[in-house]
This record gives C-alpha cells, structure tokens and sequence, in this order.
C-alpha cells in the first residue's frame, strides 16, 4: 500500500530519520523532535477547522508504504500573515548613451513581499532509497488534490521556493558572495533560524537594490538556478502550469515559482466520481484518487476509466479508508514525456 496521508504524532521517528537525510538548504524540514512534533500538532489542529484561520496554516502530509513513512510535504498558507516573507525580484535596468551609441542592460536585484497572502507548496521529500514508480510525483500532486477538495481554504495564488544552485564543494555560490555580506552567519545557521523568525532578514538585509552585474560570475550563474536535486521537481511543478517569474530565495538564489490555483493541471482535471469494487477496464490510466474531507483525506494512484464510476481493489478502497459507493476526487496524471 502506498498512499498520502495527513501526518500524525505516531510518524514522529519515521519523520525524524527521514529530516536527517535531507540535506542543506531544505529551510522548511523541521530539524528536532519538538519542531516536528509541533508542525505535526499544528496541522492536525488545522485539518479539523472547518473555515480558514486568520493566520496561516499548515497542513502536513506524508507518504507511506508498508514499512512506514518514506516522505513529507507541506502546504502553509497566508504567507506574510505572521511574519513578512521575502524574496529578491530581479529586474532589467537599461541604460542608453546616445552620444557614444552604447546601450546597456544589467540586472538588479530588489527586496520585496511579492508573495505576500500566498499559499506554499513546501519540504517536498522523498526516501533516496524509495524514490521511483511516480511516488515522488503523487506526493507532491497529493497537495494540489487537497486543494482542489477544499478550495476555499487555500487562496487562490500558489508558489513554491525551488532549492537553489550548489557548487561542487556543496556550498551555495549566490549566498557566499551576497547575503553572507549581511549576516555574518553560515548558510544552516541562517537557514535554521529564517524557519522559525524572519526579523534578522528585515534588520540584516541591504534596504537599496544589488547590482547583479557586480557580484562573481558564479554568483550571478546561481541566479534563477535550481539545485540538480530539484530541478525534476521543478519540472513537475512548471508542467502543472507554474512559471518563474523573475523571483529569487533570498539565501541560495534558487526560482520560486507561482501559478493561479484554478489553472493547476491537477485542480482544472480533478472530477468528483463515485466508486466501486472492481479491476480497471481496459482502457483505463493512471490518475490520482484522493478522499475529500481535510481530517481524513488520504490520496493514492491508481489506474481508472477515464469516466463513470472508479474501479478499485479492496486495498485501494482500503488505502483510502472508504466503501464502494462513497466518492472521490479524481484528477488523471500526465504520462511523462519521452522526447
């Protein structure tokens, strides 16, 4: 059984070995028992609210299979809600001398609050050793079924930090030559503390723009740049209608991406479709299955007819913790292209 699952205190040791292999720049992978345990408390508050909070949320999902947990992700909304969230806009500033017949264009780097009252995809992770059989992807597309089963909870304008560009000596070249300037930290000591307060960024970062153009070739490279490990999620994300919009991490430089939560692949196909015991017919795809409700919403891939009633295994219905006849939200997944 493979499925995705809002996570419980119960995860708590599964989630921990998993933090512990997640390696640098994962800002939003809670790195003790009590942060976790926290995160995990917050979202099982969240999951029984029935109207959004004033506040952002968190709703913290997990992925597992028979020998446990083997991956987490996580939605927070009402970004800037408690705490201001910063990102850099990179921006095109040109330059004419019509005297000499020169023209110039660099790239400046601005602070702002662009992404203020979003919702976040966030700590997309994956088991290295479970990795494979789409189950990266049907975690990280879990999110948008939650959001395509309850809307109204969500906003309507989604982004996602993709992690930033790393040498080969695994250090982050955007954060050695700009905001190590500023903070005077090591990359996981800022990284640590920017998950629990955002108030050093507003005292420690520069208040006028950065000319990109100034900084070492490396640096000005690592703009826009995802790490190798996350440019397939970034894939993922942009082939369900995200786009980089010219917004950077303020510490590794990496993409952040954004997308109207209606015009989400996973949300525009997702249908409501009633279930019952059975095999697939021929004919039938892989497509995500998810349970609706927030409290109990669990989601799974499964290869179903592309209309009428789903036909699923008694695991499956199992899975998602439901009887033959009770509905579901079913959304089909892209096959991966091959070109």
């Amino acid at each position: 059984m493979i499925r995705v699952r809002p996570a419980q205190q119960h995860d708590l040791e599964d989630l921990m070995r998993l933090a512990a292999r997640a390696g640098r720049g994962m800002t939003t992978v809670p790195q003790s028992e009590r942060a976790m345990s926290h995160r995990i408390y917050l979202s099982q508050q969240a999951c029984t609210k029935q109207e959004p909070a004033d506040t952002g949320e968190i709703f913290f999902l997990v992925l597992e299979d028979d020998d446990g947990v083997i991956g987490m992700a996580c939605v927070f909304t009402q970004l800037g809600a408690e705490r201001p969230f910063y990102s850099y806009r990179v921006s095109t500033v040109s330059s004419h001398s019509p005297e000499l017949d020169l023209r110039t264009d660099v790239r400046v780097l601005h602070l702002v609050n662009d992404f203020h009252g979003f919702t976040e995809i966030a700590t997309l992770l994956v088991d290295k050793d479970k990795r494979g059989n789409g189950i990266g992807k049907l975690l990280s597309f879990s999110r948008f079924m939650l959001m395509a089963a309850n809307p109204g909870r969500f906003g309507t304008r989604i982004m996602a930090e993709i992690r930033g560009y790393a040498d080969e000596t695994k250090n982050f070249p955007f954060w050695e030559h700009v905001a190590r300037k500023f903070f005077h930290l090591e990359f996981d000591e800022a990284d640590r503390r920017s998950a629990n307060d955002f108030r050093f960024i507003a005292d420690l970062m520069p208040k006028y723009p950065i000319y990109a153009d100034l900084l070492p070739t490396e640096a000005q490279a690592a703009i826009g740049r995802p790490h190798e490990t996350s440019q397939r999620a970034m894939q993922l994300l942009m082939s369900q209608g995200f786009t980089y919009d010219n917004l950077v991490d303020i510490f590794d430089g990496g993409p952040s991406l954004q997308a109207r939560l209606d015009m989400i692949e996973t949300v525009r196909n997702a249908q409501p479709r009633k279930t019952v015991t059975g095999t697939p017919p021929e004919g039938a795809a892989r497509a995500l299955i998810a349970r609706k409700s927030l409290k109990d919403f669990a989601c799974i891939q499964a290869d179903v007819a592309p209309s009428g009633d789903v036909s699923l295994s008694a695991e499956d219905l199992d899975a998602l913790g439901i009887q033959a006849g009770d509905e579901v939200l079913v959304s089909p997944i892209k096959p991966r292209s091959t070109a």
